[in-house]
């Protein structure tokens, strides 16, 4: 049975634009047409690729692997087509907020200046990285765990140093600042010292964290990286460190392309020196 590649296109732009309307005008449909081309390909292949929601189309565990063999294809006609030539394709990268501008992105800004890609770099919550990886939202995922998933390939890239921090000069209460309710950080890195009623603010990302703790609001548990050479900041405690492993992760393919490649490679190069393989 051979998929007709219009299908193959209708079905890959629905699963990145997750929005039927956006994806019909992407490929100069009505949504009619493109509804009908997944209606067809659903048929064909006697199976149901799309959850409909409110929210938007959603890959079912059939359509994730059917984007799998969409991208690979997508990724080798590209190639071919640019054969000679600089690398063909996208760079999506998602993470979490400490390590996607301070370290993803600096790893990707050579190639990103030596070519015309198209560049997708997000910052998203820990908990919803994987999905992205399983939507097809993005190529890398960088997290704190080892994916268990077969089709996942995972690369250990160091570890995040997390130590106390607080104002240089002038003081702040001993007040914890985190992300959000949900965020684990502080009450870990004091878990082994047994300090269980912590006071706590919630300033979002981790450069609002590291604000806070300028403008005396409270302390913070930083990354290390974040935090070496900033003439604000104080670590409070050298020798208490909560180490967190952070991982790359991307989907397993029979073929990666040059710019996969050179995408992964620059990740894993760049993380490792400035967190370090230890």
């Amino acid at each position: 049975m051979k998929i007709p590649s219009n299908s193959l296109s209708a079905f890959l732009e629905v699963a990145r634009a997750r929005h039927f309307t956006h994806a019909a005008a992407n490929l100069g449909l009505t949504q009619s047409a493109l509804s009908q081309r997944i209606l067809n390909l659903e048929n064909q292949l006697e199976t149901t690729l799309f959850v409909r929601d409110r929210a938007g189309p959603r890959l079912t565990p059939a359509g994730e692997k059917l984007l799998r063999h969409a991208q690979s294809v997508e990724a080798l006609e590209a190639e071919y087509l640019n054969a000679g030539s600089a690398p063909a394709g996208a760079i999506r990268v998602a993470g979490f907020s400490s390590i996607t501008r301070s370290i993803a992105l600096p790893a990707l800004a050579p190639l990103l200046r030596a070519g015309t890609y198209p560049c997708v770099v997000l910052t998203r919550e820990l908990n919803t990285l994987a999905e992205l990886l399983r939507q097809g939202e993005a190529d890398f995922v960088i997290t704190e765990g080892e994916s268990e998933r077969e089709d996942v390939e995972s690369t250990f890239l160091g570890y995040e140093e997390n130590i106390l921090v607080g104002p240089k000069r002038g003081s702040a209460p001993e007040i914890y600042l985190d992300h959000d309710p949900l965020d684990t950080t502080t009450a870990r890195y004091f878990q082994k010292k047994g300090k269980r009623k912590l006071e706590r603010r919630f300033l979002d990302d981790v450069y609002g964290l590291l604000d806070g703790v300028k403008l005396g609001i409270g302390l913070a548990v930083l990354p290390r990286h974040l935090v070496d050479g900033d003439r604000d900041l104080e670590i409070l405690d050298e020798a208490r460190v909560l180490k967190i492993p952070v991982w790359l992760h991307y989907l397993h393919q029979p073929y990666y392309t040059k710019l996969h490649q050179e995408v992964r490679l620059a990740l894993e190069k760049h993380f490792r020196e400035v967190l370090g393989a230890r």
